[in-house]
């Protein structure tokens, strides 16, 4: 199992030089800070955890083989991870990548706060055979404990024993670890706290709903394992895959080129949602960063990105090819790229560990929800008086697309649609996130990276009203306040943000916004 990378644009030779001459890869491996900040700052010492994780979290196989088993021998059909973030996108991505095990319970993520897609987890699934693990490295994320909430009312009124279908993954001392205990919990796994939620693919919150659901941890760490050597402090930076991947990324930022445009086909087709996290929420920030783009259409007039082709056969045209022929090289590839983004940001001259601009939208979507929201971005205009009001004459670095609406098929494929017509008309990059997903990886970037972004908002009128049990508070509330505060996080930066109310259908909404774009 291996990961090749080959960079057809290669980074300044004399760049990758100065890992070699001024020790940084030994440093980067000894976990020393000062390779981005002199003197060292918070949140850097205690996030470099991960670049153990291909040798430590073999200690994992043995809790997760013995859950594995039990799912089986109890009947367990469904897996439900309550998470957001670097706690749901890789098991994501596992879930999506690798071969389904027969006998192994099928795995859904929710990672929304819209009702419509709560309501149809609990219509899909049925407690008594169905496992939930909830997942939050903090124990305090809102999201996920309103989801826990939900699943645990539901739980609760058909089942004796409602904790033994609960596991919790989080850090040590967190409030979801004493609730875990104070429910009755199934069982507890306590992460490593050194590991920021961006880079835990490789650790209990990525490996143990995989390794539930069926797939071979084994092979999953030894393809980390495999890369981490590869990337090693005894390898020189000019054939080592993360520094050459990193300096070729943040060299092209520096210079200009600040939007890396993905492109994945099997085995790695899903890879990029993953992908989108780890770089906007790391890079992004002092108005810098690199804008990471899955897929869809490249500009005509674009010079101002570089492209990644990442599959078993990676176009030959892109800047950057990543090749990678099983499954479980999937592993690799994150931990070359974990690898990758950190280099980059040294290059940048960034933070790569915090996520300051995440924590403000959080906090103006409490005030939302208490009605203290200050002045900010615009109200949702109703649908037939939209307008999307954006200088032909003048393109945007990028249009961003984010949907708080339910996903499924009929909304991914208006997306989609919306995106190639944007695209077309304004000849600019477009990204797609449905709320409040996107918050927890590419929001930072909104807020603190690059200008020159266009926010186009998309809001719904859910057909479910659903309450959050042991608050007063719905699910309605939630996803309104969470839409709200990210608009007046955006005006706050001075984001251009466009808000359009769908109305009762957002498919149909979607389309209709498409159908004005599309008229002369």
């Amino acid at each position: 199992m291996t990961v090749h990378i080959d960079v057809g644009t290669p980074a300044p030779t004399s760049t990758i030089s100065r890992w070699d001459d001024e020790q940084r890869v030994q440093r980067l491996w000894s976990k020393d800070p000062t390779i981005w900040f002199d003197p060292e700052r918070e949140e850097i010492a205690n996030r470099l955890g991960w670049l153990d994780l291909p040798v430590t979290s073999a200690d994992l196989i043995p809790v997760i083989d013995e859950l594995a088993a039990a799912a089986v021998a109890d009947g367990v059909t469904d897996l439900v991870l309550c998470g957001m973030g670097g706690s749901s996108l890789a098991p994501e991505v596992f879930a999506a990548t690798l071969p389904v095990a027969p006998g192994h319970p099928a795995l859904t993520v929710i990672d929304t706060t819209h009702p419509d897609a709560v309501a149809a987890v609990h219509d899909a699934t049925d407690p008594s055979t169905t496992w939930y693990l909830v997942s939050s490295k903090s124990g305090g994320t809102l999201e996920t404990l309103s989801l826990f909430r939900s699943f645990w009312a539901s739980a609760s009124e058909q089942l004796a024993n409602p904790g033994d279908h609960f596991i919790a993954i989080t850090d040590p001392g967190s409030s979801l670890a004493r609730l875990a205990d104070e429910r009755g919990f199934r069982t507890t796994i306590i992460a490593d706290p050194d590991v920021g939620g961006r880079y835990s693919a490789l650790s209990a919150f990525g490996l143990v709903p995989a390794g539930i659901v069926g797939a071979d941890v084994q092979r999953l760490l030894a393809s980390a394992r495999t890369a981490a050597e590869a990337c090693g402090p005894s390898a020189p930076a000019a054939s080592n895959p993360g520094i050459v991947l990193g300096v070729a990324l943040g060299s092209a930022a520096t210079s200009g080129r600040v939007v890396a445009h993905f492109d994945a086909s099997d085995p790695a087709g899903s890879l990029p949602i993953w992908i989108e996290q780890l770089i906007a929420e790391s890079t992004g920030k002092d108005g810098q960063g690199i804008v990471p783009v899955d897929g869809g259409p490249i500009p005509r007039t674009s010079d101002r990105s570089v492209t990644i082709s990442i599959g078993e056969h990676p176009d030959a045209r892109a800047d950057i090819r990543i090749a990678l022929d099983d499954p479980y090289d999937i592993a690799g590839a994150m931990f070359i790229l974990e690898v990758a983004t950190a280099v980059a940001g040294a290059e940048i001259g960034i933070h790569p560990f915090d996520q300051p601009d995440v924590q403000l939208a959080k906090t103006l979507a409490h005030q939302a929800m208490e009605g203290r929201l200050p002045d900010g971005g615009p109200e949702p205009v109703p649908l037939g008086s939209a307008v999307v009001d954006i200088d032909p004459d003048s393109p945007p670095l990028y249009i961003s697309v984010q949907a708080y609406v339910e996903a499924h098929e009929a909304t991914d494929a208006a997306l989609t649609e919306l995106r190639d017509v944007l695209a077309e008309r304004h000849d600019s990059f477009v990204t797609i996130g449905y709320g409040p997903r996107f918050l927890h990886s590419t929001g930072q970037l909104h807020k603190g990276g690059p200008p020159g972004g266009i926010f186009l908002q998309l809001v719904d009128r859910p057909r479910t009203t659903m309450p959050v049990p042991e608050t007063e508070y719905t699910f309605n509330d939630l996803v309104s306040a969470q839409a709200a505060g990210d608009r007046a996080a955006l005006a706050g930066r001075d984001r251009t943000v466009i808000a359009i109310d769908l109305g009762n259908d957002a498919a149909t909404g979607i389309r209709r916004v498409t159908e004005t774009l599309r008229a002369p």
